[in-house]
């Protein structure tokens, strides 16, 4: 490799300097001020101020900054013009207007202004200007007013570096503003969907209810955004309760809104509803009728009568629940047919599977977030049913083992504490034969 040509010019040093300081600003006015200090070190000035008419009528502008009674700024001010944009004070005509009217660079060797419209007598001492254009698509919306005591007193080769930097400065400025814009926004969407969050979690169970000849356990984990799972219990009477599980497609306050929909919707179902497959189709009534676009839930909904100690099930479009079954050291699937998931038909026809459960049989309902989470090798691979099944085959079954065995295998599997969709577990063993009292 060719050894590099020295690069001792002080102009070159000064440069790199420069940019290096106002590549580590981080608020616009950080950046304006480092800016000013650096390059008055290299082209000193006596007086300045910048001018805007973004978003203004023709010859309208405000002046943003002004620094013109030998008061360079030497530390940050408290100005903020991307802030206070609307109590700045309107201007037309004078000295400035006639200069931006040109809409290109301009010198003014020779200086000698008084009483001028806007700015009366505050560069009446100045004997040298140059105005530089400030370019943003190709418009020359933001101005800079550079002022010296003596006439002619600015080489054209500080004027070139003027242009050339002060327009480099405003293209970081206005980088930094619209970051500054993007992280509030950013933070009020943090908030708004923190909100919907905590709302959504609000929807689920307060408590685990108390099922006699069943232990019980769940687990519910969010994606980074508030997604769309929800689970539920229902005292059906009679000794028979009803579990729903179901997954929103898509993620964010959307699917918060079609939970809370079907939340409400299965709160308010007609006591005399019949089974899960006869539920299952009266909440699709009401999700279709709203015309939810692009937003549909997967569900299955299920209903454990103690008084004979079988499960019936309906499914809409939803994974397959597991049933493991210690005494014939079996993992099986509740398998029945399929209804398209709700909300996307207007109507539909679940049928119902019934489940003969055993002594010591276990649940496990759960959503795609369990299966479908990437990792492996290659960090492409699903989790997928085999892996799945294979957990629950090593566990006891008691409920709260489901739950921590899937949680550590998935972890095991993906190498990540955060995932990308909701990871919803129902896990319900049988645990006696003795039926409750109607």
């Amino acid at each position: 490799m060719p050894a590099p040509s020295p690069t001792t010019s002080p102009e070159i040093a000064h440069l790199t300097r420069m940019l290096r300081r106002v590549s580590e600003a981080r608020t616009p006015q950080e950046s304006s001020l480092l800016f000013g200090q650096l390059t008055r070190e290299l082209h000193p000035i006596d007086g300045f101020c910048s001018v805007s008419r973004r978003g203004l009528g023709d010859g309208q502008y405000k002046i943003t900054r002004a620094y013109l009674k030998g008061d360079l700024p030497t530390e940050q001010d408290t100005a903020n013009p991307w802030r206070d944009w609307n109590k700045l004070e309107l201007h037309r005509g004078g000295f400035i207007g006639e200069v931006i009217a040109r809409d290109e660079p301009q010198y003014f060797p020779d200086l000698n202004i008084s009483d001028d419209p806007v700015l009366g007598d505050a560069i009446a001492g100045f004997g040298t200007c140059a105005a530089f254009p400030v370019f943003d698509d190709g418009e020359a919306l933001n101005w800079a007013f550079s002022f010296q005591r003596k006439s002619d007193g600015i080489p054209i080769e500080s004027f070139i570096h003027w242009l050339l930097t002060i327009n480099l400065n405003g293209r970081a400025t206005k980088n930094l503003v619209t970051i500054q814009e993007v992280e509030k926004l950013n933070n009020q969407l943090a908030a708004q969907l923190e909100r919907v969050a905590r709302i959504q979690q609000s929807l689920l169970p307060e408590r685990t209810p108390c099922i006699p000849g069943l232990a019980i356990a769940t687990s519910y984990l969010t994606s980074n955004e508030s997604g769309g799972d929800y689970y539920d219990f229902f005292d059906l009477g009679s000794g028979r309760w009803g579990v729903f599980i179901g997954d929103v497609s898509g993620h964010g306050a959307g699917a918060a809104t079609v939970t809370a929909m079907a939340n409400a919707l299965l709160h308010a179902q007609p006591p005399d509803m019949g089974g899960p497959a006869d539920t299952l189709a009266w909440l699709n009534k009401h999700m279709a009728a709203k015309r939810i676009e692009s937003s549909f839930m997967t569900a299955f909904y299920g209903v454990y009568d103690a008084n004979d100690r079988t499960f019936t099930g309906a499914n809409a479009g939803h994974p397959a629940p597991r049933q493991m079954q210690p005494r014939a050291s079996a993992t099986i699937p509740i398998v029945g047919a399929s209804a398209p998931p709700l909300g996307v038909l207007e109507r539909i026809m679940p049928e119902e599977t019934v489940v003969p459960l055993g002594l010591g049989d276990t649940l496990v309902l759960y959503t795609d977030g369990v299966t479908e989470a990437f990792g492996g090798a290659d960090g492409r691979t699903m989790f997928g049913l085999s892996r799945l099944d294979a957990t629950l085959s090593a566990c006891t079954g008691e409920p709260p083992c489901v739950i921590d065995s899937i949680h550590a295998a998935l972890h095991a599997h993906t190498g990540a504490m955060t995932r990308d969709d909701d990871q919803t577990i129902v896990a319900l063993k049988v645990t006696n034969e003795a039926a409750p009292d109607a």
